[in-house]
């Protein structure tokens, strides 16, 4: 690595050509920055030659290129104020009289006679590449929406129509004599034998922290040649691979990628996603083996998307039990997950057998949470699933890996999933909304009810009024402890807010009218004691061994 002061302008002089990588951002700078860098210059015009201002440091690598042309850098630190100092060169150019404007055309902003790809000194990021050579290299300014245009705007005013500290007009010349002399960067080159992912780590993006996505992408599109024509390789791998899994996932992408690299067996942490996925690319030694991974990934970054947006999925069962386990919040199920579509992809898995993996994996989830399984094992064993896949008989392979678990391990079987769902209080766990939701569409009426809106009513109620009291008769207390929070007490309905402690009878009145099916066995009751609510207990628990069967006792 070298580190060393030097003007600003040295970016611009000699043959040569920086380049904004097309994985950067794009021209973010608005006119508070542009005035504050017009401001700071500006005190360097009033000082004359007496003084300088530090801009920071600017950070490039050597550009893996086609070896001919100019040499390529780039900038991996120093994107905005370089662009808006080449802004400033070109509303400079435009500004002056003749002879200035071309040496500032031939000196700082082109290189003479050289291809026209190497014909810049400085290319900002595909986004802003074609304004900014219309005006650079071409002198148009475009009519169009861009922050470089404004930015140039902005500082041809200034240049025309601004005032010093004197309030006399600025002189074009003594701005770019000031530009030239005074403005001065830390100039950090990093060798072949620099890695340029540790400054990835350390800056910012968008003035926040670069994700862990960000430093993934920056790292796999440095492994390949960089041009500034159509058809580079980096240029063909992002658009190729790495842009429609940007578009595909948005915010998720770095989830995805922990759970991409978690599919081959390893725990990742949020905070180490990047450095398990560039350990596992540093062993890959050519460009080929890179950009086969990265297709990989694309692929794989499909089936994500399938997981995370349900429309995606054309078959309707498969589509139903993506839902649960979305409800259901099993996010640590992904990495299995992507290792089952994956295998339904390559036609080792029909739509069948992938259902039927998907159904246990979600009475896997609700057995557990019924029963009171502690759920800190859940991430381990999804994990050590993943890494085992086997290559054929996926469901029976699931089935039976699931069932051998003993302990915090465990697929309750019926002997334990009846006790918990008959007498174990239910009504505070994450879990027990969605199993009545399940309960109800297992109806499966013509007419759907929308449970949107619907919330966990207690029909013997939480607080035990004398009407209660009298209801339940003797023993009252006990049997409201034990079985007030019992899948059997529990119900659901839009009018919570309206029912709270009132009796049986009026309770029943509010809810004549109800669509939902499971208020209507209660309706036919004429009294609500430990009998009734043990009976419509065993009722649900007979539905809901269907919806979500065990392993064989």
């Amino acid at each position: 690595m070298e580190a060393a002061p030097t003007k600003v302008i040295q970016y611009f002089n000699g043959e040569k050509q920086n380049l904004i990588p097309l994985f950067q951002r794009p021209y973010t700078w608005k006119k508070p920055n542009w005035q504050s860098l017009w401001d700071d210059l500006m005190v360097q015009y009033d000082l004359g030659d007496s003084g300088t201002h530090f801009l920071g440091a600017i950070v490039s690598v050597p550009a893996l290129s086609i070896p001919v042309g100019v040499s390529k850098y780039l900038i991996i630190d120093g994107q905005q104020r370089l662009t808006t100092i080449s802004i400033i060169l070109c509303a400079l150019r435009d500004c002056l009289e003749e002879n200035s404007a071309a040496r500032i055309q031939e000196v700082y902003l082109t290189n003479r006679f050289r291809e026209p790809e190497d014909t810049l000194k400085f290319v900002p990021t595909q986004a802003d590449r074609d304004v900014y050579r219309s005006i650079a290299l071409d002198k148009i300014i475009p009519a169009t929406n861009s922050l470089i245009v404004e930015a140039y705007h902005f500082f041809k005013n200034q240049l025309l129509k601004g005032s010093d500290a004197d309030g006399e007009p600025v002189i074009p010349t003594k701005v770019l004599t000031t530009l030239e002399h005074s403005l001065q960067v830390v100039m950090i080159n990093l060798g072949n034998d620099d890695d340029p992912y540790l400054i990835f780590e350390s800056l910012n993006f968008k003035g926040e922290p670069l994700t862990q996505a960000d430093l993934v992408r920056n790292y796999i599109l440095m492994r390949f040649r960089h041009s500034i024509s159509t058809g580079g390789e980096q240029e063909v791998v992002y658009s190729k691979y790495w842009k429609p899994l940007e578009q595909a996932l948005g915010d998720n992408l770095t989830e995805f990628l922990r759970h991409y690299t978690m599919k081959d067996g390893d725990d990742i942490k949020q905070g180490g996603i990047y450095a398990a996925i560039k350990t596992k690319l540093k062993s890959l030694e050519t460009s080929e083996a890179v950009e086969t991974e990265v297709k990989s990934m694309q692929r794989f970054g499909e089936f994500y998307a399938i997981i995370l947006c349900l429309s995606l999925e054309p078959n309707n069962a498969i589509r139903d039990r993506l839902e649960n386990i979305q409800a259901l919040k099993v996010t640590t199920s992904y990495p299995l997950l992507l290792r089952l579509f994956d295998a339904r992809q390559t036609q080792k898995l029909n739509d069948i057998e992938l259902e039927k993996c998907l159904s246990l994996i979600e009475s896997y989830i609700v057995r557990r949470a019924v029963c009171g399984v502690p759920t800190n094992t859940l991430n381990k064993l999804f994990i050590q699933w993943a890494k085992s896949f086997p290559k054929v008989n996926h469901a029976k392979w699931l089935l039976d890996a699931m069932a051998s678990g003993t302990g915090g391990r465990r697929f309750p079987k019926d002997t334990e999933f009846d006790e918990a769902f008959l007498t174990h209080s239910q009504y505070r766990r994450g879990t027990t909304r969605f199993i009545l939701c399940s309960l109800e569409k297992s109806f499966k009426h013509r007419e759907v009810v929308d449970l949107s809106t619907a919330t966990i009513e207690h029909i013997l109620p939480q607080s035990l009024s004398s009407e209660w009291k009298k209801e339940l008769g003797n023993n009252a207390e006990e049997i409201h402890t034990s079985l007030v929070d019992t899948f059997g007490n529990l119900t659901l309905t839009a009018y919570n807010a309206e029912l709270g402690n009132l009796p049986f009878s009026t309770k029943k009145e509010k809810l004549k009218n109800t669509h939902i099916e499971l208020n209507r066995w209660i309706l036919k009751r004429n009294n609500w004691k430990a009998y009734e609510i043990q009976e419509r207990a065993k009722l649900l628990l007979d539905k809901a061994k269907q919806i979500w069967p065990g392993p064989s006792n």
